[in-house]
């Protein structure tokens, strides 16, 4: 069994703290979600990590003295990415695999049993499945399955009407006879529909998928709200505020300081600060704040 972790993505939603910083990088708690992510991987495990060229150097430099197997695809903007399906092809074919993989979304926290997954594995697709206790939650937002027993019955990709409160978690065991069928796929896929939800949809209409559900936290973080909260659950409810944000005479609630700034006179909530960032006397609510950014009130 091979192990893959998904990191080519652009993460759009996170803009200007993403723009060049690539998003698996991003530190919850202070560290960055790929060692959250590879500290649940099995000691002896090498996986295969997935990038775009725009971000290589970035991802070249966390991989140095770790045990990864850094590949990169072609593609340095969102308009040009392969997509988790199309990275999937692409890795099978390059690197002629044929393996069980192990398939993990690089902006994906969780606190799945990896172990207990893996030995749930009988030689069919097996996907990871949080149960978010609420159907309406699911809705136009996650993949969703309607599970029986341990099969999976029927897959919806963001459904306006969700039938189910269990949601993919982007972590999968994909069989080595699934291989061809990433090709096969993206052959058939409608434009925009190269997730590994609408494979799955596609999937069950030929073969069994069995579910693995969990409990737990899981943070799939897409964008400003998922990645605060994640870096709550760690602080228990108080905001990240990094050793040497320099914040004086100021509230700063819910959010994430991600590295040296000043924050004076100033009220702050639900926000992504960037170091460098210098705020004088502003409020700001639900903001996402720049590398270098200088904001100064009336």
């Amino acid at each position: 069994m091979r192990t893959i972790i998904l990191a080519g993505g652009y993460a759009k939603r996170l803009w200007p703290i993403t723009w060049d910083r690539p998003k698996p990088l991003l530190p919850v708690a202070g560290k960055p979600i790929l060692d959250w992510i590879m500290g649940r991987l099995p000691d002896s495990d090498r996986p295969i990590l997935s990038v775009n060229r725009r971000f290589a150097a970035a991802f070249a430099a966390w991989a140095k003295g770790r045990p990864v197997e850094l590949v990169v695809e072609e593609t340095r903007s969102e308009e040009e990415k392969l997509g988790a399906m199309g990275a999937l092809a692409y890795l099978v074919d390059r690197l002629g695999l044929d393996d069980d993989l192990l398939v993990i979304g690089g902006d994906n926290l969780f606190e799945l049993d990896l172990a207990g997954f893996v030995g749930a594995f009988r030689g069919r697709t097996l996907v990871a499945l949080y149960d978010l206790g609420d159907r309406s939650q699911a809705r136009l937002r996650y993949g969703v399955a309607v599970v029986q027993g341990d099969k999976v019955v029927e897959f919806q990709e963001k459904p306006e009407v969700p039938r189910s409160s269990l949601a993919s978690t982007a972590c999968f065991l994909f069989p080595r006879h699934v291989l061809p069928r990433f090709r096969e796929f993206l052959g058939e896929a409608p434009a925009r529909h190269d997730t590994p939800g609408y494979f799955l949809e596609w999937l069950l209409s030929r073969e069994p998928i069995e579910a693995f559900t969990f409990r737990g936290g899981w943070y799939d973080i897409g964008g400003r709200e998922t990645y605060i909260e994640a870096n709550l659950r760690h602080t228990g409810g108080a905001s990240w505020i990094h050793p040497g944000a320099e914040v004086v005479d100021s509230a700063v609630e819910r959010s994430v300081v991600l590295g040296p700034c000043e924050i004076r006179s100033s009220f702050l909530s639900g926000c992504v600060v960037d170091e460098g960032a210098r705020l004088i006397g502003v409020e700001l609510r639900n903001a996402l704040v720049g590398r270098t950014t200088w904001v100064s009130g009336g």
